[in-house]
């Protein structure tokens, strides 16, 4: 079943950098709709010039609707609850009050600052970073160059084995799989993945 998200500077920031690796062609099987917040797009768009790859997703955001929705609607009450909280920046206070208003089944975020502070308001949050999406697409076998992702990956994202291996085990346990201890230690072995 195809779910909904709404995405985070960090996250859409590190996908672009996985760009040349055909990942966004990926994401339509996983998610039905990818929702960005004003201030994400803010954010995002200040590097365009040094990034020119972000330009395809600016062009291809639509007001409110298709697959990267450049969403304008919030929970008004919750993004003044959250506005101001400790490690919650504007962008991200928009993704949490933006996920309650359009009842998106995920938040997109890798800073793990944001997470506790998000878990601490809403435990019942559902946060995947990118190394969850590139777990979940591999492990529905949605990537057929799931290595090379994550090892080009690793120079702008400085994750370790552990981070991989929680990543995989979680997105597992979320899509109702049950990895082999062998194929979880072949995906996450960074001696298997040349990143020692």
């Amino acid at each position: 079943m195809l779910r909904t998200a709404v995405i985070d500077n960090d996250t859409l920031v590190y996908l672009t950098k996985l760009k040349h690796l055909k990942i966004f062609d990926s994401l339509r099987s996983l998610f039905q709709q990818i929702h960005i917040p004003q201030e994400i797009k803010r954010e995002y768009e200040v590097q365009q010039g040094r990034e020119p790859d972000r330009v395809w997703i600016l062009d291809r955001l639509r007001p409110n609707e298709g697959f990267y929705s450049f969403c304008t609607r919030y929970d008004k009450i919750v993004l003044t609850i959250v506005q101001g909280e400790k490690d919650i920046h504007k962008g991200e206070a928009e993704v949490f009050a933006q996920q309650k208003e359009v009842n998106a089944h995920y938040i997109l975020s890798d800073d793990l600052k944001f997470h506790r502070a998000i878990k601490a308001i809403d435990s019942n949050v559902k946060i995947l970073t990118t190394l969850h999406i590139i777990a979940m697409l591999d492990i529905r076998q949605l990537l057929i160059n799931s290595e090379e992702i994550v090892k080009a990956l690793h120079p702008h994202y400085k994750f370790e084995s552990y981070d991989l291996r929680t990543a995989y085990k979680e997105s597992a346990r979320e899509l109702g799989f049950d990895l082999p201890k062998k194929m979880l230690n072949n995906k996450c072995s960074f001696k298997k993945l040349g990143l020692n």
